[in-house]
């Protein structure tokens, strides 16, 4: 089981699009519309309707999946919103040129957070302006300009920090990692959180790394009792496999933890399904190869511009 996908609401799918494409070099995989029995496993009604766009950059058996959902309408990240409250907050992606990065961002009007350098390379983040989330830029020195970019962390604010280290150490067995061997206390100033008091762990997703943490100060708060799945934000981060016994087997474990999707979608080779308990927001799912294609895992015609 790896990362295979992060799952994200934008409030206009068109600047998300253009924004990952020449800020970072993400390529066009392709689009789909979701109604029906496709949307309810994102516990939506069969009526929910929604347009889903997938990119790519070099990390293979990866993507970003962007939705926006017109119904029901999607609805804002609160106005006062943090990276430190509860849920997927954060995204880390490494870039081999990161001034050609923060040129695109400026042209597309998105101001930065904060930026730091360092003997490993530079670090800027802004905070998404149709996600709504915090994406911090990482200098890339070990890859050449056109190898593409890949996604280096996602990051989740949990309530239960020693319910989600069981989680994903025992129920998921993935490697634990410590905390500061991604970021440190002081990197919290990045992203508006300067002298924030956090503790967590890194869980190795195979290809990539989750950052699960805790926030004392300031303390995370909890999404709205009324969240939907296709609120604006990063919705989930999908676990996956070319093998659909695989994932039924983890399914099954989760079962055996309490764990289990509130809907199941199985097509011959294909099954996928969301974990939604807070703090635990996980799609896992299977894919064969010969499917990589209709699902968007592949780069598709480029965007006309």
């Amino acid at each position: 089981m790896q990362l295979v996908q992060i799952g994200m609401n934008s409030s206009d799918i068109a600047g998300s699009l253009r924004l990952y494409a020449e800020a970072f070099g993400f390529k066009n995989a392709g689009a789909q519309a979701l109604w029906g029995e496709a949307i309810r496993i994102q516990g939506l009604p069969p009526s929910a309707r929604a347009l889903l766009w997938w990119m790519v950059g070099r990390q293979p058996f990866f993507q970003l999946e962007i939705y926006h959902h017109s119904s029901p309408p999607q609805r804002p990240l609160r106005s006062d919103w943090k990276p430190s409250d509860h849920g997927w907050v954060r995204l880390g992606i490494a870039v081999a040129d990161i001034e050609a990065c923060r040129a695109a961002l400026e042209d597309n009007g998105v101001t930065l957070l904060g930026e730091s350098a360092g003997p490993t390379g530079s670090r800027i983040a802004f905070r998404d302006p149709f996600l709504g989330v915090v994406t911090e830029v990482i200098e890339d020195r070990q890859h050449g300009t056109g190898d593409g970019p890949a996604v280096v962390y996602v990051a989740s604010s949990v309530a239960d920090l020693d319910g989600a280290l069981g989680y994903y150490r025992d129920a998921l067995r993935l490697p634990i990692r410590p905390l500061d061997e991604l970021h440190a206390p002081a990197d919290e100033a990045l992203w508006g959180l300067q002298g924030a008091v956090r503790d967590g762990f890194l869980a190795d997703a195979g290809n990539m790394l989750l950052e699960i943490i805790s926030y004392e100060c300031p303390a995370g708060r909890p999404r709205p009792s009324d969240y939907r799945n296709s609120d604006q934000g990063i919705v989930n981060v999908a676990l996956g496999s070319r093998h659909k016994q695989e994932v039924s087997d983890l399914f099954a474990r989760l079962a055996g933890s309490g764990y289990r999707p509130d809907h199941l979608l199985e097509k011959g080779d294909v099954v996928t399904g969301y974990i939604t308990d807070p703090g635990r927001e996980l799609e896992i799912l299977a894919i064969p190869p010969q499917m990589d294609q209709l699902f968007g895992l592949e780069p598709a015609q480029d965007f006309f511009r």
